[in-house]
């Protein structure tokens, strides 16, 4: 049986947006990822704002293939086989830019050196114009806690007017919408 992130190829592609460069090196910014339906459906879309940008990337934009990272798998998996909803159209937003797969690689650093303000841009344009927005970031493990209440503040204030579902139960750590690494199961789509 293929793994998620396989499997999450059979189902979407990854659509460039011009300019954004999608090239991934650790310490870039990485603002968003489009995904679309290989085989479209309903024609509903959704943003899901997860920590940080991770691995995912195209490994020959020539030939339009994508390699995608575990998380995105799951996510693209979840998106295309749950019950409540199917999309066709997935934006993956990021709490913040700064592009790590470790989050370690986050610790010790603020808001100011983790997220670039054309973040806020795509998540401000992006969530206003889907049929839903799920928050995804998890507890932030990794992250000052300083930090991480700040960015939530920070996006709160992007997405007033924005109706907000999470996966899934909350995080027992934090009370925090599940992070997609931990979407396992069938978790339903829930009201946040």
């Amino acid at each position: 049986m293929k793994s998620n992130s396989a499997r999450s190829k059979d189902y979407y592609r990854l659509i460039r947006i011009k300019p954004d460069d999608y090239s991934y090196t650790v310490g870039r910014h990485r603002y968003v990822l489009k995904f679309e339906s290989v085989v479209p459906r309903n024609c509903m879309s959704v943003a899901i704002i997860q920590m940080n940008g991770s691995s995912t990337d195209w490994k020959d934009a020539n030939k339009l293939d994508w390699s995608p990272d575990p998380t995105i798998g799951k996510v693209l998996c979840w998106c295309n086989d749950n019950e409540q909803e199917i999309f066709d159209k997935i934006y993956c937003l990021n709490l913040w830019s700064y592009a790590d797969p470790q989050p370690r690689g986050l610790r010790g650093k603020g808001n100011a050196e983790l997220n670039h303000a054309v973040n806020d841009k795509w998540i401000t344009k992006i969530c206003k114009n889907v049929d839903y927005v799920i928050i995804a970031h998890g507890d932030c493990n990794g992250v000052d806690s300083h930090v991480f209440k700040q960015r939530k503040e920070q996006l709160n204030k992007l997405l007033r007017g924005c109706d907000l579902y999470h996966v899934g139960e909350l995080t027992k750590k934090g009370n925090n919408p599940r992070h997609g690494r931990g979407w396992n199961g069938d978790p339903s789509l829930n009201p946040l």
